[in-house]
């Protein structure tokens, strides 16, 4: 296995929405993916040190095994800015221990579709569908909830349309590596991208 570098991000005020810091240094990864993807696109992958039953915690880093990609990644100008006003304290770029146990971070689309809100918006979907089709829409007449593991919502915003998006994220354990295979927001998910990080939970201060 390759070596694996990463830097920490922690959020220096107690009382701050970690979800939404969350989602900010993780749209700062999406974009940076996107126009960079010819250099590490897959290949970083994002880790929640401080990750509680309450929330994401109080921090983020961000992994990969390539360190200099990856300071190149640590010195966005958000960063940056959040650390002179003393709103982030940012690590150096730091070698990942390698006894440490690995954890999966994922995204799971499939959690929205759970909540009342979304299952209305299917549901006009499939009713509009079946009226262009010509079809007589019957819908089904209960729609049995799911059983869902614990996740926490970290608030993002489309870069193009400005609109604000939740991602449900949920933290796997006892999992083997797998390099690689992230998401552009440095996420896994339920099948296509499986990565894995390590679990840095003594690593950050």
């Amino acid at each position: 296995m390759r070596e694996r570098h990463y830097f920490w991000i922690r959020y220096l005020p107690r009382d701050v929405d970690v979800g939404l810091l969350a989602g900010r240094c993780i749209k700062v990864l999406h974009g940076f993916l996107s126009a960079e993807d010819h250099v590490f696109y897959d290949e970083v992958g994002v880790s929640f040190p401080q990750w509680n039953i309450e929330s994401v915690g109080q921090s983020i880093a961000f992994v990969s095994h390539n360190a200099k990609a990856l300071n190149y990644f640590r010195q966005h100008p958000y960063f940056q800015m959040m650390s002179t006003d003393r709103l982030f304290e940012v690590s150096p770029i730091l070698k990942v221990p390698q006894e440490l146990p690995e954890v999966r971070f994922k995204r799971n689309q499939n959690i929205a579709k759970c909540f009342s809100g979304d299952k209305r918006r299917r549901l006009a979907r499939a009713m509009r569908r079946a009226e262009s089709r010509g079809e007589l829409f019957q819908p089904e007449l209960s729609i049995t909830d799911r059983e869902i593991e614990p996740f926490h919502r970290v608030l993002m915003s489309s870069q193009s349309s400005q609109q604000h998006y939740l991602l449900h994220i949920q933290k796997e354990e006892h999992v083997s590596r797998a390099e690689g295979q992230f998401s552009r927001y440095g996420l896994a998910t339920n099948k296509e991208y499986r990565g894995t990080v390590p679990d840095l939970n003594l690593c950050v201060p």
